[in-house]
C-alpha cells in the first residue's frame, strides 16, 4: 500500500510538468501499460505509467512501475531503499531517459536508456545498447557529443553504459575525438578529411553481475542476496557455511568428510578484470549532396593486460560508405592479428560481457582466440517509402580458422500497416555473430545468437497490445546451449 501511495504521489508531482508540456508541444505522449515480464526466472504482472515529455530541445521519459506476483503480492523491485545498491536502482528505474537535442545536433546529451551507439566507423563500438535486458535490468547510461567546434571542426563524443556500475569499480566508458586538420586550407576535397581517435574501456567486466545487497558477491553465488553480512552457503540449504555441519550437502558430517571444501566465491571488486580497445580512423567524402560516398580506413587494438594475456589488432581498409536517400551501404576489407574481435562493444555486449557456464563465469575476453584472419564486412539498409525497413549485414573471415557473422532486421512500415487490420507494430530481428562454421551454420543457433519479434495488436484506437519476445543463448556445462527467453505482453494506452 505504501508503494502505491508513493506512486500516486510521484504522479501528482509530475502532473504540472505534463500539463505544461502538453500546452507547449503537441508531440507529448503518455503511455500506461499492463502486462507480464520475466525477471530472475519468475513471471510478474507489470503495471507501468510512461510519460514522454518534450520541452523544446529537452526531452524527458519516465517509467513508473509496479510488479505483482501470482499471489497478488507487490514486489519491492524498484521500490527498495534497504541498501545503497537497492536505493540507486529504485531511483534510476524511474527515469527512462532525459535528453538535450537530437542525436546529430551540434550539442547532444542523453542519460538513461541508450540505443545504437557507434563510434567512428564501428570497428570498436558498433550499435551498442544498454537496453538488452530491459525492463528486468534498467541502466542509467550517459551519451554526450559536441560537433564541429572551432577552425578545425573538432568533434567530441563520450559515453558511459551504466553509472551504477561504478559502485562495483566498473563501467564501460568510451570517448572519441575527431577533427579536420585541413579545414583551414579551404580545399573543396581535402578540407573535408576527418581524422579521429577512439578508446573504450570496460573497467571491470564482472561489474555486469547482479549484486543486490552490495556485499561484493554476485547474486548467482550469494546464498543470502538480501543480507550484506552473509553470502557463503555452498550447498544452498539456507545455513551459512560457518554454522553448517554439512557444508557440501553430501549428507556426511564435515567432521568425518575429508573431501569437504567451501565453494570458490567471486568477489566482484577483488576480481576486477578490465579490457580496453583503442584505435584511430580517417575518412574522406568523395561525393556530397543527395548522394554521399565516403572513403575510410580504421585501426583498432585490444589490450587484455589485466589478465596477463596478449591482445590483438585489426584493420578495416579500404572501406566505402554510401548514403543515398533512404539507402545505406557499407563495405570494407578486414585483417585481424592476435586475440581480436571486431565491434567488440556491439549490440549483444551486455549479454556477452560476463556469462554463466554452469556454475562458472566466462567473460567475452575469455572467448578471444590468437589467430590471423583476412576477409570482408558488408551491410546495407533500406527504407522503402515507409512500407518496409530492411537491414542486413554479413562478415566472412578466414585464415588460421574461419568465422562469419549474419545480422538481419525487418520492420513493417506505417504505410504497409495501414493495409493490415488491427496490426500496429510488426518487427523481427536476428543476430548471429562470430559463428564457427565447423560447429554451426551461420543461420543456426549458437552461443552468440540473439533474436526476437515485436507484434502490436490494436484493440481500439489508442489501445495496443504489444507482444515482445527475445531469446539469447548461453553455453552450459554439458556442451549444449541454455535458452534464455524474455517475454513481455503489455497493453499500452497512448494519449497524444
Amino acid at each position: 500500500m505504501k508503494r502505491i501511495i508513493f506512486t500516486l504521489s510521484l504522479l501528482a508531482m509530475f502532473m504540472p510538468i505534463l500539463a505544461f508540456a502538453q500546452d507547449s508541444d503537441d508531440n507529448m505522449s503518455i503511455q500506461a501499460g499492463y502486462g507480464t515480464v520475466t525477471m530472475g526466472g519468475v513471471q510478474w504482472q507489470r503495471f507501468s505509467f510512461r510519460p514522454d515529455i518534450p520541452l523544446g530541445k529537452f526531452g524527458l521519459g519516465l517509467d513508473l512501475e509496479l510488479f505483482i506476483d501470482e499471489t497478488g503480492k507487490i514486489s519491492d523491485e524498484g521500490w527498495n531503499f534497504s541498501n545503497k545498491n537497492r536505493t540507486w536502482d529504485t531511483i534510476t528505474r524511474k527515469i527512462y531517459y532525459a535528453r538535450y537535442g537530437e542525436k546529430f545536433d551540434p550539442i547532444y546529451a542523453r542519460a538513461g536508456a541508450l540505443d545504437n551507439i557507434t563510434m567512428g566507423y564501428g570497428l570498436i563500438m558498433d550499435n551498442y545498447r544498454n537496453t538488452l535486458n530491459y525492463p528486468a535490468d534498467k541502466k542509467l547510461g550517459v551519451d554526450f557529443a559536441v560537433r564541429d567546434i572551432g577552425s578545425f571542426g573538432l568533434d567530441f563524443h563520450t559515453m558511459i553504459n551504466s553509472v551504477g556500475d561504478f559502485k562495483n569499480k566498473g563501467a564501460v566508458v568510451g570517448a572519441r575525438v575527431a577533427f579536420r586538420p585541413l579545414k583551414p586550407s579551404g580545399s573543396k576535397l581535402l578540407s573535408k578529411l576527418t581524422v579521429g581517435a577512439t578508446v573504450v574501456r570496460d573497467i571491470n567486466q564482472f561489474a555486469g553481475l547482479a549484486d543486490s545487497d552490495d556485499d561484493g558477491y554476485p547474486d548467482f553465488q550469494d546464498g543470502f542476496p538480501d543480507d550484506k553480512k552473509r553470502w557463503a552457503d555452498s550447498d544452498s540449504d539456507g545455513f551459512e557455511d560457518a554454522i553448517d555441519i554439512d557444508m557440501d550437502g553430501d549428507n556426511i558430517l564435515d567432521t568425518r568428510d575429508s573431501s569437504v571444501e567451501e565453494q570458490n566465491y567471486i568477489n566482484i571488486e577483488e576480481s576486477s578484470n578490465g579490457v580496453t580497445v583503442w584505435g584511430f580512423d580517417a575518412g574522406l567524402p568523395l561525393l556530397e549532396g543527395p548522394v554521399r560516398l565516403d572513403l575510410y580506413a580504421q585501426y583498432a587494438d585490444i589490450h587484455t593486460g589485466d589478465t596477463g594475456f596478449d591482445g590483438g589488432w585489426g584493420i578495416g581498409a579500404p572501406g566505402l560508405r554510401l548514403l543515398a536517400g533512404r539507402f545505406l551501404a557499407q563495405a570494407e576489407y578486414r585483417h585481424f592479428e592476435g586475440r581480436f574481435r571486431p565491434a567488440y562493444f556491439d549490440n549483444l555486449y551486455e549479454h556477452e560481457r560476463v556469462r554463466l557456464v554452469g556454475t562458472s563465469t566466462m567473460t567475452k575476453e575469455n572467448s578471444l582466440v590468437d589467430e590471423s584472419l583476412n576477409g570482408f564486412h558488408a551491410r546495407t539498409s533500406y527504407n522503402l517509402f515507409d512500407f518496409v525497413d530492411l537491414t542486413a549485414g554479413y562478415q566472412y573471415m578466414t585464415g588460421d580458422r574461419t568465422f562469419n557473422d549474419l545480422i538481419g532486421r525487418v520492420e513493417v512500415g506505417q504505410n504497409a500497416l495501414k493495409m493490415i487490420p488491427k496490426i500496429s507494430l510488426l518487427e523481427g530481428y536476428f543476430y548471429n555473430t562470430y559463428v564457427d562454421p565447423d560447429q554451426y551454420k551461420v543461420w543456426e543457433l549458437s552461443p552468440n545468437t540473439f533474436y526476437g519479434t515485436r507484434i502490436g495488436f490494436e484493440v481500439t484506437p489508442g489501445v495496443i497490445i504489444v507482444w515482445d519476445t527475445r531469446y539469447t543463448f548461453s553455453p552450459n556445462a554439458k556442451g549444449g546451449l541454455d535458452k534464455d527467453r524474455f517475454v513481455a505482453i503489455e497493453t499500452v494506452l497512448s494519449v497524444k
